[in-house]
């Protein structure tokens, strides 16, 4: 498969020119991406909010919308945070908390990742290394891994048995690494790491598009519960001015700058950036379409 691409964008590499690349033994030889690199997400946040046009604002918390005069009003209580003709909800699981966008079918999943410092050995890591997580050359004295799936929890607590669960996967992806930085899974308790949520959908797609009222689309589109086959010519009960950005799960810094084209390219009534059935996939409105038809 790797041979259907050009070699500037993938390589199949054996054992010795993996472990040529990436510094450190590997068992299995590896797939490379001459052109990928790593991000500090802290640092690439910083850089994006000084753009022209953009302005932070801190320690705020909405907690209702409201469309008054063609303007969307953001209210904490009582009192008016924001206005604007058009919002974007883009706030992970959070974007749900609305009564527009309740109906929302958002999931988190917990994931930690473990900080190991580096040691003289370790320095030889030349590359990131991903398999069923990663691990990466280290950024300040400290090499970072994971990251770790827990469906079950919600605990924004680091944990030993998910420090665990890294260093096994650690061990996997390359047992010289493990060794190099003296690794072991038996002591925990003093690794530093961190825990978010990712935010997915129930089909692992993201959502992105702007956002339809869910009550009238049951309504206007009622027919198709029984014959799914229909083109109904109802237009859509849009919330004009109101757009979701949110379910990229894991590959957020991958996907979102193109998402943030196409949600350009709703507001705007531009071309879309990309082939219009995944414009489509993407949609917000699908849930609403599958719950109709399938009833569920």
């Amino acid at each position: 498969l790797a041979e259907a691409f050009p070699a500037t964008l993938l390589q199949p590499l054996d054992r010795a020119e993996a472990e040529r690349i990436a510094g450190v033994a590997l068992a299995g030889g590896g797939l490379f991406y001459p052109d990928a690199g790593w991000a500090h997400p802290p640092a690439l946040c910083r850089w994006m909010i000084e753009r022209p046009g953009i302005e932070l604002r801190r320690h705020q918390q909405p907690l209702q919308l409201r469309r008054e005069n063609e303007q969307w009003l953001a209210f904490d209580g009582e009192r008016l945070l924001a206005q604007a003709p058009v919002v974007v909800l883009a706030g992970a699981a959070e974007a749900a908390q609305f009564d527009q966008s309740a109906w929302l079918p958002l999931k988190r999943i917990r994931g930690q990742i473990t900080g190991l410092p580096a040691t003289e050995r370790s320095t030889a890591l030349q590359t990131v290394l991903c398999a069923k997580g990663y691990v990466a050359p280290p950024r300040d004295g400290q090499h970072t891994l994971g990251a770790s799936f827990n469906f079950e929890q919600t605990d924004p607590a680091p944990s030993e048995a998910e420090h665990r669960s890294n260093l096994e996967m650690l061990q996997e992806i390359s047992p010289d690494l493990y060794q190099r930085l003296q690794a072991d899974t038996g002591a925990t308790a003093k690794l530093v790491g961190r825990v978010a949520m990712r935010c997915t959908s129930p089909d692992y797609l993201p959502i992105i598009g702007p956002l339809a009222d869910a009550h009238a689309f049951a309504e206007a589109y009622a027919a198709l519960a029984k014959d799914a086959r229909q083109v109904p010519e109802t237009p859509c009960p849009w919330l004009d001015g109101l757009y979701v950005n949110t379910a990229h799960g894991s590959r957020g810094m991958i996907t979102t700058p193109l998402s943030g084209e196409l949600l350009a390219a709703w507001i705007d009534g531009e071309p879309l950036p990309l082939p219009r059935a995944i414009a489509e996939a993407c949609h917000p409105s699908r849930f609403l379409l599958r719950k109709l038809i399938r009833g569920s």
